[in-house]
């Protein structure tokens, strides 16, 4: 994670932004780690460009993780913790969706 002090959404970043971004980056790299190697065992496989595919439609996961950053500051703790909760079960559905019956 890096941070700019001239950003206007980046110039301080409280520890429950911090904590959020953390929890959604985690969840998104185990659950590409998961569908990979769960598909291993299945003659079609996912791969990471697959998922990055799949899940970059605009306004999508991909578009909520990359721009996660730009959560100002001075938003409200609660409405944080709801975007960041919001992101994790849009990853939990995508890849839910993925799964393999």
């Amino acid at each position: 994670m890096q941070q700019n002090s001239f950003s206007k959404h980046d110039y301080n970043c409280p520890l429950y932004k911090t904590i959020g971004m953390m929890k959604v980056i985690v969840r998104f790299y185990e659950s590409c780690i998961r569908i990979i190697l769960d598909s291993s065992k299945h003659e079609k496989k996912i791969s990471m460009g697959f998922i990055e595919q799949s899940l970059s439609e605009p306004g999508g996961v991909m578009h909520q993780i990359t721009h996660m950053k730009l959560i100002s500051p001075s938003t409200p703790e609660h409405e944080v913790r709801k975007k960041f909760d919001d992101i994790l079960e849009q990853i939990d559905g995508k890849f839910r969706d993925m799964q393999f019956a």
